[in-house]
């Protein structure tokens, strides 16, 4: 019987992603995984808990994907603040 890959989609950065603790059978207990994994891609931490080798649930744990809109807001507000403190001081060119 060939097993199929567990592929999930990260819920910080979109992408699919096979997390070996969804996969690896001889080291982890994948058909009913309950604990973090790690995306690949944008190395975020996520929940994720499996039953009889089917995705039940999944959430962000820490997001570390700079895709996230809070992160880009945050980045926004801190450029706006340090162009107006460069402006009042005539620092601006």
């Amino acid at each position: 019987m060939v097993n199929k890959m567990v592929e999930i989609e990260c819920l910080a950065c979109s992408k699919a992603i096979k997390p070996r603790q969804l996969n690896d059978t001889d080291n982890y207990d994948a058909e009913n995984y309950d604990g973090q994994v790690v995306c690949q891609e944008c190395k975020s931490l996520l929940y994720v808990k499996s039953v009889k080798g089917k995705v039940q649930k999944s959430k962000v744990v820490e997001n570390k994907s700079i895709r996230s809109l809070k992160d880009i807001a945050e980045l926004a507000e801190e450029f706006e603040k340090q162009r107006k403190k460069e402006e009042r001081e005539g620092n601006t060119q």
